[in-house]
């Protein structure tokens, strides 16, 4: 080896140590910078998103639609009909003209109220 031979090496092993910091620091605040712009990018998406619902009250027939659908409100001349429970049937009862023996029909209810029913039914059936 010959002087200008370690003398390039040491020249370019300094050149190394002196870069090698600042490189990885450019690195890492191009990675960082990447992703604040993809948090900006979302933002500003979301930031759309929010000014398109906040655009949409201002057209009066949505604003008649979410009254109608949210308050139930109706227009001058119309009858609203409101079902309080589709389930419940108003009226008479059925007159039941058969006996229907020792079986009877299991309440409506939560199931195990009609497991329960059922376990009655079944030890009270006579063989």
């Amino acid at each position: 080896m010959t002087v200008r031979a370690v003398m390039l090496f040491v020249v370019i092993l300094v050149a190394f140590v002196l870069l090698a910091p600042t490189l990885r620091a450019y690195v890492a605040q191009q990675e960082q910078l990447r992703e604040l712009n993809d948090a900006i990018a979302a933002t500003e998406e979301r930031t759309a998103g929010l000014q398109a619902a906040i655009d949409r009250w201002d057209d009066e027939a949505y604003v008649q639609a979410q009254a109608r659908d949210r308050l139930g409100f109706v227009m001058p001349g119309e009858t609203p009909y409101v079902v309080v429970d589709p389930e419940t049937i108003t009226g008479e009862e059925p007159v039941d003209t058969e006996d229907p023996g020792p079986v009877t029909m299991p309440r409506t209810g939560p199931w195990y109220l009609t497991v329960w029913d059922s376990v009655q039914v079944a030890g009270e059936v006579d063989d």
